[in-house]
């Protein structure tokens, strides 16, 4: 009985690692998928999109594909803000009229911000940064990858076989 116990245990330690591998696979892909879709907003912006490491914390199991960069510059509230925020859901109102993907954050739609969103205000009838969404999509799109990853992973074939 306890060797059956411990091989039961042993094949299922190797399945977790399998679902590890299988999430990480599908990781990679959604990085490449995020990249090749990232605006070219700024010249260190799609450099800046990188995969994480796989992380293991209160039984939860992650990997990432994240960016760093932040807004910065000379306003203090926008200095600390992820610039992917901006590229991925637009700001002002333009953001608000061309985001496709509901992120539960709201736009500032009642004054530009400055003088260079002001002219844009007064030249086009509107301000901010249309929304460009290249994270939502590449993970959308990866989604039947990482079932089919995880199907392959949880495959019970071997199991009943005996050493």
């Amino acid at each position: 009985m306890e060797n059956m116990k411990k091989k039961i245990i042993a094949i299922l330690e190797a399945k977790l690692e399998k679902v590890k591998e299988a999430q990480v696979e599908t990781a990679k892909q959604m990085h490449k998928d995020t990249i090749s879709n990232a605006p070219n907003i700024r010249g260190d912006y799609v450099e800046s999109i990188k995969l994480g490491e796989q992380k293991e914390e209160n039984n939860i199991i992650s990997t990432s594909v994240y960016s760093n960069l932040l807004v910065g510059g000379n306003i203090p509230k926008w200095q600390d803000v992820p610039l992917s925020a901006f590229a991925e859901w637009g700001t002002g109102p333009l953001g608000e009229s061309t985001n496709k993907y509901e992120h539960g954050y709201p736009y500032t739609t009642d004054e530009p911000w400055n003088a260079e969103a002001m002219n844009q205000l007064l030249m086009t009838g509107t301000w901010g940064r249309s929304a460009e969404p290249h994270f939502y999509p590449a993970l959308q799109k990866n989604i039947a990858l990482y079932k089919d990853n995880l199907r392959k992973a949880m495959k019970w074939e071997n199991l009943y076989k005996t050493n």
